[in-house]
C-alpha cells in the first residue's frame, strides 16, 4: 500500500539560510474577531532571523484547534498543543 511521503524539513532556514533548531513556540491566531493562543507547538526556529516553521502534522493540529474553536467545541482562548488530542481543555 502506497502512502504519501511527508517532505523532510531542511536543516537551514528558507528565509535567510540560518541554522534551524528544535523549539516550542506560541501561535497567536485571530479567529472571528477573537484571539486564540496555542502554546508549546513543536517547530523549527531559525537561530538567525527567528522564523518558525512547523511540520505538516503540527499544521494539521493547529487547523483542528481552530475548527473546534470556531464551532465552540472548545472554550477559552489559550491551549497547549497536546490538549487538542485529549479534549482541548482551556487554560485561561
Amino acid at each position: 500500500m502506497d502512502r504519501p511521503q511527508e517532505t523532510k524539513m531542511n536543516l537551514n532556514c528558507p528565509i535567510c539560510g540560518g541554522q534551524l533548531k528544535n523549539d516550542k513556540i506560541r501561535e497567536n491566531i485571530w479567529v472571528d474577531g477573537k484571539l486564540l493562543v496555542i502554546d508549546n507547538l513543536p517547530s523549527k526556529v531559525c537561530m538567525r532571523c527567528d522564523e518558525s516553521i512547523v511540520d505538516y502534522k503540527t499544521m494539521k493540529k493547529i487547523e483542528q484547534i481552530i475548527e473546534k474553536f470556531k464551532h465552540k467545541e472548545i472554550e477559552g482562548i489559550k491551549f497547549t498543543a497536546y490538549e487538542v488530542d485529549s479534549g482541548a481543555v482551556a487554560l485561561a
